[in-house]
């Protein structure tokens, strides 16, 4: 979405205004139509926000933003001895990622549409994606593209909607505390999602209650009429029930669930369960998306879609990139499930891929699990004895701290023979597919910081050139 937003025009004063700055060239009623943070997909007539990371600085494409027609700069530094088109005019911020997010906050306050934010330690982008699917089937709905979870992504998705959209659907994300506050703030959503709590991001919220917390912070930002849909099959996310003030409703497998998934079976390549009286498929996925599903049907149920609107929704749902992708290659089933990576997303992902119905072996390659804190260690370790408990056959341990899963492993006496390491993901790939044979599946589960999906890449890569050979 980044470069195409629809949004109300506004003008270079409207902005400053919004953002706390200055219009400090240019006309102030030089007007805009959406932003842009990436010059290579502005569209002419945008504001282009020159952001400042540790690896990028937007000022330097301040000369491309104009070539390609933005029409107001927002800047932390500005040099008076340039010289602009006339039509271009130029704010000056603090900041100018948090000046995004208060535009956004600002375009917030012109919307009439029922705002939705989803987060969670586990499945926020496949619920959020789900929640968008079911409202668009009836209704006018700006849905987060991608993971669009943190102050940018937050700020875009909000720019995106229209003045006469019914529904925004928003993902937010956290690694710190005060972060869900901070965005929850900008976008004042009507209703929210927790899709659960789990020992995640621990380096910088230090333990399970540091990420409560963490999560919790969505709460008082919710409208006091809202609904908080929770996860009643995790305690800790259940136990913020009696925080919010307005309706709380629940999913899972819980008997006291509001929305029960009961009668889980494989459904072909997908799945079907019941929950509120009928019987829903899902085409794909996992078997935690059935609970996915549950929070997505909780949140909709609530805000008037019926059931039967929602089963044709969630027929033709497709779970985002790398969230358990099916890839089968020479006869191996491989499953992409690598877009992030945590102990509770790795055993949830592990009990799905056990239930698959390959006639060979089942294959583990596991990735290190990033911000985990001084329990890095333990963590791993305890997920590879887990694994060797699991009737998984083979372990492949990509990763500095992946290293401490084939400890755990190797702690259970499994033979040696039926674990592999390497330091990285691009080594591994040959020697694992020189293992496999027609009818092993292989599940490939890590942190998005590890590029598991290399091994997959470079692997179809090898197949296509060997046919190619061949051919010849």
């Amino acid at each position: 979405m980044t470069g195409n937003e629809r949004t109300d025009r506004f003008t270079a004063e409207q902005a400053a205004r919004a953002c706390g700055g200055d219009v400090v060239a240019g006309s102030a009623d030089a007007q805009a139509g959406g932003v842009s943070t990436d010059t290579r997909t502005l569209r002419g007539g945008q504001a282009f926000f020159a952001l400042v990371g540790p690896r990028h600085d937007g000022h330097a494409y301040l000369p491309h933003a104009v070539a390609a027609g933005a029409s107001v700069l927002v800047v932390q530094r500005w040099d008076a001895a340039w010289r602009l088109p006339e039509h271009v005019a130029v704010v000056q911020a603090p900041d100018t990622e948090r000046a995004l997010l208060a535009l956004a906050a600002w375009h917030r306050s012109r919307l009439a549409a029922t705002v939705l934010a989803v987060t969670g330690s586990c499945g926020k982008s496949t619920v959020k994606t789900m929640i968008g699917d079911i409202l668009a089937s009836g209704a006018r709905c700006t849905v987060a593209p991608a993971s669009f979870n943190n102050r940018i992504g937050v700020s875009h998705t909000l720019l995106a909607a229209a003045p006469d959209d019914d529904f925004v659907v928003i993902e937010m994300g956290t690694n710190h505390p005060g972060e869900i506050d901070e965005l929850a703030a900008a976008a004042r959503p009507d209703a929210g999602v927790i899709t659960s709590i789990a020992k995640v991001h621990l380096e910088g919220l230090g333990d399970l209650a540091g990420v409560r917390e963490a999560k919790a912070e969505l709460i008082p930002r919710l409208d006091p009429q809202g609904t908080l849909v929770l996860n009643a099959d995790n305690p800790v996310c259940l136990s913020l029930a009696g925080r919010y003030g307005g309706t709380v409703r629940t999913f899972g497998a819980s008997g006291a669930a509001d929305v029960r998934c009961t009668c889980i079976r494989r459904d072909g390549e997908g799945w079907a369960f019941r929950a509120l009286g009928q019987t829903f498929r899902l085409p794909g996925g996992a078997r935690h998306d059935v609970f996915n599903a549950g929070a997505a049907l909780c949140a909709t149920e609530r805000l008037g879609v019926a059931p039967a609107a929602a089963s044709h929704a969630l027929a033709r749902f497709r779970p985002p990139p790398m969230r358990y992708q099916k890839i089968e290659i020479n006869g191996v089933l491989f499953i992409l499930d690598c877009y992030n990576s945590n102990p509770a997303a790795m055993r949830a992902a592990l009990r799905s891929f056990l239930c698959e119905r390959n006639g060979g072996r089942k294959v583990v390659v596991c990735g290190d699990m990033l911000e985990l804190g001084e329990a890095s260690t333990e963590l791993h370790r305890e997920l590879g004895r887990d694994l060797a408990d699991s009737p998984a056959d083979v372990l492949v341990a990509v990763g500095r701290r992946a290293w401490n899963v084939m400890k755990g492993w190797h702690s259970r006496g499994r033979s040696l023979r039926t674990a592999l390491y390497f330091p990285s993901a691009e080594p591994a790939w040959r020697p694992l597919w020189r293992r496999l044979r027609p009818g092993d599946a292989v599940l490939v589960k890590g942190s998005r910081a590890m590029h598991l999906e290399t091994i997959t890449r470079n692997i179809i890569e090898h197949v296509g050139q060997l046919r190619k050979d061949t051919a010849a």
